[in-house]
């Protein structure tokens, strides 16, 4: 039985009849799966998955100064959300480079208003790091009553299209405030994801957010539309190579020895972090996250030691069995000379060393139908 301090989601209800498995994820009881990892994971794959996110903190950020201010904040180009109506993906970095998180920026170009998605884990102290750097003329609004989901998979648009109207017909990455009344209550469908498929996520007010995913449960259902744990997020999210802070990204790495050269938008101007970056760039990096696949079977898991010609030179920080691929996968940080696709590698899973090859991210990529 859970400790009963644990951050409950306002879908925690939905959860628990659809017969969810919890586990403490940062301070959150949330469902680690619902039928098995495996059947969530490929429904995502060929149908569609639902997944609460509740847990990542959303903050609203306004004022005359809020574009510059975020502009010093993070590592991309803010701009971006004015010329294209993008959202915009980056890094939150220290003096020193390291990453405090990774987050998704939302913007209102007409009412200068933000919406900051940050991760669970690391809310309350991206929400310090925001009031501690905040400028003149800048409010910052930490929201509560909030929830979220994320709907993915090759039939999710269809499931969208059929329920609200607007999302499913945006570009990728392009985002809709949607309705509400007073400002907080604001309700964002954004064409983003974490597993690699086509899809949206959602953000409001909580008893907006339950409707929501009520009528797409209803609508979804019969096309193969199932609710997801943490168990299948973590699976799809590896597959597609994409990073989760605690694991490949940490106030001890930077984005360039994370292998995302690409978050840092070198022309846009200063950032926090940036002169450490300028000089990590200039003298090179010692090691960088490399991707590797087992040709032998095992699953090696975070912490997994990683060898070359028999040198013990690398540490697994996120390891699984690919339910796509059929075998095991990783990200690891190893020495720079070693991430190259085909380096011949041995990972040590049971005491037993496994042979691996270096390969290009990401590990699956749907085929064009």
């Amino acid at each position: 039985m859970m400790g009963t301090d644990l951050h409950r989601s306002p879908l925690h209800e939905l959860h628990t009849h659809a017969g969810a498995k919890f586990i403490d994820f940062y301070g959150w009881e949330l469902p680690v799966q619902y039928t098995s990892i495996i059947d969530e994971h490929q429904a995502t794959r060929q149908a569609a998955g639902i997944f609460d996110i509740s847990h990542m903190g959303q903050v609203i950020i306004e004022g005359l100064g809020a574009f510059d201010f975020i502009q010093n904040l993070i590592t991309s180009d803010l701009q971006r959300t004015f010329d294209k109506g993008l959202g915009v993906y980056g890094h939150l970095c220290l003096p020193t480079g390291g990453i405090i998180d990774d987050v998704l920026v939302y913007g209102i170009r007409e009412s200068k208003r933000f919406l900051m998605v940050v991760n669970g884990a690391t809310h309350q102290k991206d929400a310090a790091w925001l009031r501690k750097n905040a400028t003149s003329g800048v409010m910052i609004s930490d929201l509560e009553g909030r929830a979220g989901f994320a709907i993915q998979g090759p039939k999710a648009l269809e499931i969208i299209r059929a329920t609200i109207a607007g999302v499913a017909e945006l570009p990728r990455f392009a985002y809709q405030q949607i309705q509400g009344g007073a400002p907080d209550d604001a309700f964002w469908g954004c064409r983003t994801g974490y597993t690699g498929e086509e899809g949206a996520e959602f953000f409001g007010p909580a008893r907006t957010i339950i409707t929501l995913w009520k009528q797409l449960m209803e609508n979804g259902t019969s096309l193969g539309l199932k609710p997801c744990g943490l168990g299948a997020r973590d699976t799809l999210r590896l597959e597609a190579g994409y990073p989760l802070y605690g694991h490949e990204l940490s106030e001890e790495r930077t984005p360039l020895e994370a292998n995302m050269e690409w978050v840092i938008k070198w022309n846009k101007g200063d950032f926090i972090g940036r002169a450490a970056l300028e000089k990590q760039k200039k003298e090179g990096v010692n090691e960088l996250l490399l991707a590797y696949e087992l040709t032998e079977r095992g699953v090696p898991r975070q912490g997994t030691k990683i060898f070359k010609d028999g040198q013990l030179g690398g540490q697994t920080v996120s390891g699984t069995f690919s339910p796509s691929l059929q075998k095991g996968i990783g990200l690891a940080y190893a020495p720079v000379s070693w991430n190259n696709a085909g380096t011949i590698l041995e990972v040590e899973v049971h005491n037993k060393r496994v042979p691996a090859r270096v390969v290009k991210l990401p590990f699956y990529r749907r085929s064009p139908p």
